[in-house]
């Protein structure tokens, strides 16, 4: 590209004065820009300031003034404003580059030269430009907005997109951006582009400008390095984490990713940030720009009223392969039932019932053993009241608005007693006009009252024309337009306060100004330590919900190696209202990843900053929107019904699995995990199927010989294959129940204990032994698949219950005997059940760290054996062909 001088080509070669060493022009100097009504400075950036200014039409434009005091000699000056003139029309090409409008010079006394440029939207209001309150919108303001957290991965993948096709053009022309960075992308017309052209060179230059953390190992100046840049920022917004932490995982998904399409996002990000080029990487802007517009519309499989095409075709051949059985169980049925005792009969009608996907009527259901013994000692424990804890709700002073996390308005304090299921975990935020918000959360115990106490805090946010003070003291006086400034900027002893809850200080770069007190930092240190103070004020009261600290960089105190001192000030958010209805009413919206509340919603204030709306109701397909400024937002949705699960309502899942509710968060499977179930996971992941068994066993029978790895792979993969088929949520995940979470389960409560070793201790030092169907011994007739007479063909006569008789000598078909009163099959017998648990015990015990079992199994003969409070600690790797597994679902949001 010859159309550049050399200056612009040899980047090297601008001579800029030592600051020690300028002659400054007066502060506060008005450039004159003919045409142009200067307003007031905005900013400074490379080699120059940035000045608000409205031309003759009205528009609002940005003004950069290069003064030439700050060269060390003329023939410099000229050659930077001569490589600025080249770079014009290249510039107003590109889509992704902010366009310069106009470029002249001024020679005085003091002599300048200056360019007329797009202006940045507002941060807060968009196009609508007011000059007394306009704060440019970067990228790194917005995610200042968005609290340093993972930004919609919609939003970040257009981003992404818009600044690797500015690259791609920009290296076309054999020139190198040379300082990506989210301070350097700013949105004209809600579109991104590239600022600061000035530190634009010919990428034959190899000259080192840039900033820390986005210079790939070999240095700056070259594509590559432009797009390892870029890379690192898409990182920061898509993770939350400062580019330096690459490549460590967010702790949670960005909004709007699913696992699948999070995974390949990463892939390129990876694949472009690679401190070492190789066979994979991408180097060119061109490459990443592809890689990101495949991803840009690939939401991957949406949440719909059937299932998968896969799932259809697999269910059709399981349909196909039970049609082709109950044939021959037809067939066969009148001679196999000559030879069935009558309450054999019973469980070939639930098996037969079974197979064909069927769910007998209830009266047809084997009606629950009836129990010789006298009626005092008969009632079955499932048979009891289920328990309930309490939830008490207090706050000094009362009468604070309480609501539910999805922002669901409940009573005022004081709240409660409020029955509640056991065992869970819940969280209230209290609101009162003149005080702090406050979260409250806590565990429901299985009896009593959980007693939620808050003291209010007075609620002391900036005001107008007074002097305010942050949580740590500082005190911020106003600076008149309705905003406050701190009266001093960050001090070490500050600074030093933030770093004592940094995992790894040593990481965030810092020094001192010389002579002074003040703190010089990077500016992913000085956002960490904003975010950190924050959350301080937010819990003292001293700022909340309609307020933001800024940092912004202290003049003159720049040192050579980018760390700066800065000055916080406040700034109220500004906010826009939108309206959300649905058709049904009543579904949650979530803004960003946090409660909003319920619909309908009418003209409720969000800010103005990107935003990612998920609008979700149980048994419904989850919508979702996204964009850059929710100014005007109206939505009017009608929800589509689908088959995902409803907590609180029997479901199947997409395997067939049949699921109960367990409580307000959690469904319990039914059965134990069948050969079926199995053999799906087994086929979509290519691993060997379990070892088999010695007896027969068909698709309906639990699967055994598994370990507990196996069991937690199995719900692993579970998880995310119905996260991508929409019928549980990104925060809903299957695995194994907790020794708890059995017990209950079971009808099993009020144990004592920490660990299942001292509830197992506990349990079985009672005089009277507690069994999943009772108290009685023994067990009335086909309670459950023990060891009975039927298997005497192959066990001694003394490994069998007497008199006692359930028609299977191995496993059974899940569901072949009675539910207890929570709709669970097999808790007391067929095959025992891994937990999640270790089994615990004193230092030194060699079944601490072992896993653990529970419940009776086909082979259990003995009241101990089959005792509700029995635990067995296996090695977590332990395969044997009379343990498998049933799951739980869990729910891991605000409950409706």
């Amino acid at each position: 590209m010859s159309s550049l001088s050399s200056q612009a080509r040899n980047p090297e070669s601008r001579a800029v004065a030592p600051a020690g060493q300028r002659r400054r022009h007066p502060d506060g100097t008005r450039p004159e820009v003919p045409d142009h009504e200067i307003l007031h400075s905005i900013g400074q950036g490379a080699y120059g300031e940035v000045w608000l200014a409205r031309s003759v039409t009205g528009a609002y434009r940005a003004v950069k003034v290069v003064w030439r005091e700050d060269f060390e000699d003329e023939r410099s000056f000229v050659r930077e404003f001569e490589g600025v003139l080249n770079y014009e029309p290249i510039a107003r090409s590109n889509p992704g580059l902010v366009h310069i409008l106009h470029v002249g010079r001024h020679d005085g006394p003091s002599p300048y030269y200056f360019y007329v440029m797009e202006l940045a939207d507002d941060a807060y209001t968009g196009i609508h430009i007011e000059p007394a309150d306009y704060v440019p919108r970067t990228l790194q303001r917005d995610m200042q907005l968005y609290g340093h957290r993972p930004m919609p991965l919609d939003f970040v993948i257009e981003v992404g997109c818009q600044l690797a096709r500015a690259l791609e053009g920009l290296h076309a022309e054999e020139l190198t951006h040379r300082d990506v960075k989210p301070a350097n992308v700013v949105f004209v017309n809600g579109r991104a582009k590239l600022a600061d052209a000035g530190l634009v060179a010919p990428s034959s230059q190899r000259s080192f400008v840039g900033t820390e953390g986005y210079i790939p190992p070999e240095g700056p100046g070259t594509p590559r390095a432009d797009v390892y840049a870029l890379a690192k920022v898409l990182y920061e917004l898509s993770t939350g984490k400062d580019r330096l932490d690459f490549p460590e995982l967010p702790t949670e998904l960005p909004d709007g990713a699913t696992h699948r399409r999070w995974l390949a996002f990463n892939n390129v990000i990876c694949a472009a940030a690679e401190s070492h080029v190789g066979k994979s990487s991408l180097i060119s802007a061109q490459q990443l720009a592809e890689k990101l517009e495949e991803l840009r519309h690939d939401y991957g499989p949406r949440r719909r009223r059937g299932k998968s095409s896969r799932v259809r075709s697999l269910s059709t051949r399981a349909f196909l392969l039970r049609l082709g059985a109950a044939g021959a169980l037809v067939v066969a049925l009148p001679l196999l039932v000559l030879r069935l005792s009558p309450e054999a009969r019973k469980r070939t009608n639930l098996a037969l019932h079974a197979l064909l996907g069927e769910v007998p009527a209830p009266a047809e259901a084997p009606p629950p053993p009836v129990s010789p013994l006298p009626a005092s000692s008969e009632l079955p424990e499932d048979a009891a009241e289920p328990t309930f804890g309490q939830i008490f709700i207090n706050s000094v002073p009362s009468g604070a608005s309480v609501y539910s996390l999805d922002g669901t308005y409940l009573d005022e304090t004081p709240y409660g007693p409020v029955p509640m299921e056991p065992g869970q975990n819940v969280s209230f935020d209290l609101r009162k006009e003149g005080y702090a918000d406050m979260r409250l959360t806590g565990e429901v115990p299985h009896d009593g009252v959980l007693t939620l106490n808050a003291a209010l805090k007075p609620y002391c946010p900036p005001v107008p024309g007074k002097p305010w003070t942050d949580a740590q003291g500082t005190e911020y006086r106003p600076d008149g337009s309705g905003n406050h400034c701190a009266v001093t900027a960050v001090t070490e002893a500050l600074f030093n306060e933030f770093l004592k809850s940094e995992a790894n200080p040593d990481r965030v770069p810092r020094e001192l100004v010389p002579g002074t007190k003040l703190i010089r930092t990077s500016q992913s240190g000085i956002s960490a330590f904003t975010l950190w103070l924050t959350h301080r004020c937010e819990a003292e009261g001293t700022i909340g919900r309609d307020h933001l600290l800024i940092p912004s960089p202290e003049p003159q105190t720049m040192s050579d190696s980018g760390l700066c001192a800065y000055r916080l000030s406040t700034a109220a958010i500004r906010k826009t209202p939108i309206t959300i209805y649905t058709n049904p009413a009543g579904a949650t919206v979530l803004l960003n990843g946090r409660p909003l509340g319920v619909t309908p919603m009418i003209d409720m204030q969000v800010p103005l900053a990107p935003y990612f709306l998920e609008v979700s109701m149980p048994g419904y397909s989850t919508v979702r929107r996204s964009g850059l400024s929710p100014r005007s937002l109206f939505l009017n949705l009608v929800l589509q019904q689908n088959n995902s699960v409803i907590f609180g309502s029997e479901w199947i899942n997409s395997l067939g699995m049949k699921f109960q509710p367990a409580g307000s968060d959690l469904m319990a499977g039914a059965t134990e995990v069948r050969v079926s179930d199995y053999s799906d996971f087994c086929e979509a992941t290519g691993r060997p199927m379990p070892r088999r068994t010695d007896y027969e066993q068909n698709e309906h029978h639990p699967v055994v010989n598994v370990s507990r790895d196996d069991a937690e792979a199995f719900a692993a993969w579970l998880t995310q294959k119905e996260r991508r088929e929409g019928y549980i949520e990104e925060t809903d995940a299957y695995r194994l129940p907790t020794d708890e979470e059995w017990s209950a389960l079971a009808g099993l409560n009020n144990e004592n204990g920490r660990s299942p070793y001292e509830r197992h201790l506990s349990g079985s030092s009672r005089t009277t032994q507690e069994y999943p169907w009772g108290l009685r011994w023994p067990p009335a007739r086909s309670t459950g698949n023990f060891a009975d007479t039927s298997a005497l063909p192959y066990l001694n006569n003394n490994h069998v219950i007497p008199n006692y008789r359930d028609d299977f000598p191995y496993t059974s078909p899940v569901g072949s005997f009675a539910p207890n009163q929570r709709g669970l099959h097999d808790l007391d017998g067929n095959v025992a059940e891994w937990v999640s648990d270790e089994y615990g015990g004193p230092e030194g015990f060699s079944f601490r760290h072992f896993g653990v079992t529970r419940g009776g199994d086909f082979t259990s003969f003995r009241p101990v054996q089959l005792s509700t409070a029995t635990r067995s600690p296996h090695p977590k790797t332990e395969k044997r062909d009379n343990i498998g597994f049933r799951l739980v679902l869990r729910r891991n949001r605000p409950a409706l």
